[in-house]
């Protein structure tokens, strides 16, 4: 028997063509786990109990907001954004990735009704001509980046999807491609504050990996 978990399945040609004839010969009581954007690509591959992940309610995506841009202190401090916070949240169409992502534009700006009007009525939302899946959100994330981080976040989708992208071995090639302001401090160490404030604004994962989206974005 055995237990077999699919993850992120976009098309089920795959499985039509090679898995699916072989898997038939196993023992009674094996399973297989499949996670997809696409439930039709579900349907095509039979599957007989299917589990829908619903999209965040507008105030858990508030709060997912908040939880994100409050790094350190109390959530307090931005409910009397809320009501700006809300018209950005609904742009994100309950999508955790869009919220972190947009979450990280905000932890760079002014906690001001100013600052937080000014993302919400960012032509980046509204871009024409994105990847499939890519959102206005991501897309302004993108935007948002100082140029010489703009070239480190494109860099990285050099990489294959779901590589562990190590960061003193991409620093090192940050450097060498000459994307590192010389300043006060070591390149080296200039170079790891880059990786840093790509986590920090949700661009890269935490794990040293990329988000598959954000690698279609790259």
């Amino acid at each position: 028997r055995y237990f077999l978990v699919l993850d992120d399945i976009w098309t089920a040609k795959v499985w039509c063509d090679l898995l699916c004839n072989t898997l038939k010969s196993c023992a009674a009581g094996s399973r297989i786990l499949v996670t997809t954007r696409n439930e039709q690509i579900a349907r095509q591959m039979l599957a007989v109990d299917i589990r829908r992940v619903n999209k965040l309610s507008l105030e858990e995506s508030w709060s997912l907001l908040c939880k994100k841009v409050v790094l350190t202190g109390e959530e307090g401090e931005i409910q009397h954004l809320k009501d700006i916070g809300m018209e950005i949240v609904k742009k994100c169409d309950g999508l955790p990735l869009a919220i972190k992502a947009i979450a990280g534009v905000l932890c760079t700006k002014e906690m001001t009704r100013s600052a937080w009007n000014t993302v919400l009525g960012s032509t980046a939302w509204s871009t024409s001509g994105l990847p499939e899946d890519v959102q206005g959100a991501l897309y302004l994330s993108y935007e948002d980046l100082p140029s010489y981080l703009k070239q480190c976040f494109i860099y990285c989708s050099l990489f294959p999807e779901d590589h562990h992208i190590e960061m003193d071995y991409i620093t090192q090639l940050w450097i060498a491609e000459g994307f590192v302001k010389e300043g006060s401090s070591t390149m080296e160490e200039t170079a790891k504050e880059y990786y840093r404030e790509l986590i920090m604004r949700n661009l890269l994962q935490p794990n040293f990996q990329m988000h598959d989206l954000m690698h279609d974005l790259a």
